[in-house]
Parts: C-alpha cells; structure tokens; sequence
C-alpha cells in the first residue's frame, strides 16, 4: 500500500534546493570575500556573512577555484558534489531562518581534487553546526557585528 505524501502523518522532509536558495550575482560574492568569517577543512573552505537585514535571505553558493581544478569537468563535478551534501545537511541552518531575524550568505570553495561525497560529508557537517552554533549566540546580541576570522576545523 502507498503511503500518501500529502497526509499530515507523513514525516516529509524537503530536501530541495531551489535556485532562489543559491547565492548568485557578482556584488554579492564581492560583498563575501571583502568581509567574511572564514571555516576551513583539509576538503573544503565555508566564508559566511551575517546580515542584520532580514531581507538577505540564506543564500549559499558552490565554488571550484579554476587553479585548483583546471578542467571544466572537474569544476563542475565538484561543485555538483558540494551542492548534492549542502542538499542533505540543508537543516543544519534552514530552521534558524524560520523566525526571518537576519540573514545569511555562504560559500562552499572546493580545495581537494579529489574529492568525494563522504569525504565532503565529513567536513561540511562540523562547518555547518558550527556556523549555527555562531549565529544562535549572534541572533541574541543587540548588534550583529561581523568578524573576518579564520579557523581551522579538524
């Protein structure tokens, strides 16, 4: 017997990412990498803002750095990988933007050619509850004040 989706005893949990959730546009990644707090991995590199503006929204995008990956292939497998974990591990952070009390914009930089999906799983998981164990102690500060500052997650 098929379960229907639709009933509300379904336990249903979107895993979607549309394009409107991905960060696009030059003078939001200039406003990224001029100001940003830094996650770093042996993988994978997380640069986050934090805007005090509701409006921002959570946007998160996938890069492949071209010196790193020279093929266009390799480009885009990667950021396809990157985009495929963000999908699962979405919940990490999509939850604190319920309430609409600031914003975010993240993004993911390739570091490893070869890189695969549970490689990328391991290090994006502790990158994103660390991210919201920050912006839980940021959402209850009069000011969200914005810090460039590296740390290395092992």
């Amino acid at each position: 017997m098929k379960k229907d989706r639709n009933s509300p005893q379904s336990n249903h949990t979107d895993f979607s990412l549309p394009r409107s959730n991905i960060l696009r546009g030059k003078k939001n990644f200039q406003r990224l990498f001029e100001k940003s707090t830094v996650l770093n991995s042996d993988s994978i590199q997380f640069r986050y803002r934090i805007y005090p503006d509701s409006s921002e929204g959570c946007l998160i995008g996938f890069a492949a750095p071209k010196k790193k990956f020279p093929k266009a292939v390799q480009r885009n497998k990667a950021k396809r990988l990157l985009r495929e974990v963000y999908r699962h591990q979405q919940a990490h952070l999509r939850d604190l933007f319920d309430q609409q009390t600031f914003g975010l914009h993240g993004l993911f930089l390739a570091n490893n050619p070869d890189l695969s999906f549970k490689s990328i799983e391991d290090d994006m998981i502790p990158m994103l509850i660390k991210t919201r164990e920050r912006l839980l102690r940021t959402k209850f500060k009069s000011g969200l004040n914005d810090h460039s500052i590296t740390k290395d997650i092992k």
